[in-house]
């Protein structure tokens, strides 16, 4: 999906076209997906809390805490 946004020509209507498609194959091979995407769409601030620990590969190591996303705004460290 990244990819769609390579076109730095494409209007907004026309890259909700080019995505509305693909988002609409994923969400149906993964609709637990869903309540996810929902929260993602909505205006506002949505707080998640993660914990990154294991034996996978994560960045700076453990991490245990808030994840905040600031929907339309900017991003921040």
């Amino acid at each position: 999906m990244i990819a769609v946004f390579d076109d730095q020509d494409a209007t907004s209507d026309e890259l909700v076209g080019r995505l509305t498609p693909l988002i609409r194959v994923h969400l149906d091979a993964h609709p637990e997906a869903i309540p996810e995407f929902k929260a993602l769409t909505m205006a506002g601030t949505t707080v998640y809390n993660q914990q990154n620990t294991g034996s996978g590969l994560f960045i700076g190591g453990d991490n245990h805490g808030g994840l905040t996303i600031n929907h339309g705004g900017l991003a921040r460290d």
